[in-house]
């Protein structure tokens, strides 16, 4: 069986300030209509009436929801890395046996902010892993690692090799997401959280 094909290719840019107004506009409607009702009930109507634009206006950027959606999905990854990579710095400074607690513990806090929309493409957007900037997550917090690294005077953390730093990249992020989407019964917060921690940290020994 063939995949379905989605376009999430925009018409166009907007160049002039009203077109951009209309442009953000709409994708900002989009992202508050999939938090609050979800992928399913989502229909280019419903986001022109939300944007407070005529369809006409939305058709003259967008050829259909999914590249409305493709949209959303784009400027959350960037709000996302952008908060991450801010901490760095911060991550950095704290002491060694400090760091990885504290670098997990941001990731959860900046997710947990993006919680409604996390969910949305988590479960119900059917094409998540083929939008081209959710491809882009797990090379950029590869990259994050690796700054870290060069960063770090823990000689057995700067020779860690792209196949462990993948999993532990793959592994910390998929955990903070079932933490924040479906978090177990009876163990709190920070317990899963220094879990997490103590095994990525056993992982590097």
């Amino acid at each position: 069986m063939s995949k379905q094909v989605y376009d999430f290719a925009i018409k166009k840019m907007p160049k002039q300030g009203r077109s951009q107004a209309t442009f953000n506009a709409v994708i900002e409607a989009c992202a508050r209509l999939l938090a609050q009702s979800g992928y399913q009930n989502l229909t280019t109507n419903h986001v022109a009436q939300a944007a407070g634009v005529g369809i006409a206006s939305l058709y003259e950027y967008f050829p259909n929801k999914d590249a409305i959606v493709a949209q959303v999905a784009e400027r959350l990854v960037q709000r996302v890395m952008a908060e991450l990579s801010q901490a760095v710095p911060e991550v950095m400074e704290q002491p060694p046996q400090q760091a990885m607690i504290f670098w997990i513990k941001t990731i959860y806090a900046v997710l947990s902010n993006e919680v409604e929309l996390v969910r949305v493409f988590h479960y119900e957007v059917p094409y998540t892993n083929r939008l081209p900037a959710v491809q882009t997550i797990l090379p950029k917090l590869m990259s994050f690692s690796k700054h870290m690294q060069q960063q770090s005077g823990d000689q057995a953390i700067e020779q860690l090799d792209t196949v462990t730093g993948y999993l532990i990249v793959n592994l910390v992020s998929s955990t903070v997401i079932q933490m924040l989407l479906n978090p177990p019964m009876g163990v709190s917060q920070d317990e899963l959280l220094a879990g997490l921690a103590h095994r990525v940290e056993q992982w590097l020994l």
